[in-house]
């Protein structure tokens, strides 16, 4: 049952980041920056941290291919990047104490390498030819921004529903 709020909360995020966030006209403020909201992502991370990695990682190939689906003309980018990030930052986690602070920071090096990955391949298979310098001032910073400021909103109140059904996602 835990197991199903789970689902939907991730798939209340990927609506709300692909539906709800064009809609906010930050781009207007903010000129030509590109600002993608990975709240989908950030709770992955979350659930890998304080939740259980195997699920973590489950869910984060499921809405990587769903984001590949819907989002995407080339399918698997998305699941891999997403997958191997949540992989290789719940790595890192281990070797720290995940306060507040750091888990902030690991969601924003995880946005960053997951952005990274993501634009690395789609410029090897040439759907994209953005400059590299451009990529990163417009798209890196304030999409880290973004997640981060998400991120510190959802941390107490996920950390402790996912906590508390730490043991039944293990089943």
């Amino acid at each position: 049952m835990k197991q199903s709020k789970v689902f939907i909360l991730l798939f209340l995020l990927f609506l709300v980041q692909g539906t709800v966030m064009p809609l906010v006209p930050i781009s207007y403020a903010w000129g030509k920056l590109q600002i993608v909201p990975e709240f989908t992502f950030v709770a992955l991370l979350m659930i890998a941290f304080f939740g259980s990695l195997n699920w973590g990682l489950k869910y984060a190939v499921l809405f990587g291919f769903l984001a590949d689906i819907i989002y995407s003309s080339v399918l698997g980018v998305y699941a891999f990047t997403v997958t191997l990030t949540v992989y290789l930052i719940h790595g890192i986690s281990k070797w720290v104490n995940m306060n507040v602070a750091m888990t902030v920071l690991l969601v924003a090096v995880g946005v960053c390498i997951m952005q990274i990955q993501a634009y690395v391949i789609y410029m090897m298979i040439g759907v994209i030819n953005q400059e590299p310098g451009l990529f990163f001032r417009s798209r890196i910073l304030p999409t880290i921004l973004l997640n981060g400021i998400f991120t510190l909103l959802i941390y107490y109140p996920l950390r402790r529903f996912l906590e508390s059904i730490s043991d039944e996602i293990e089943k």
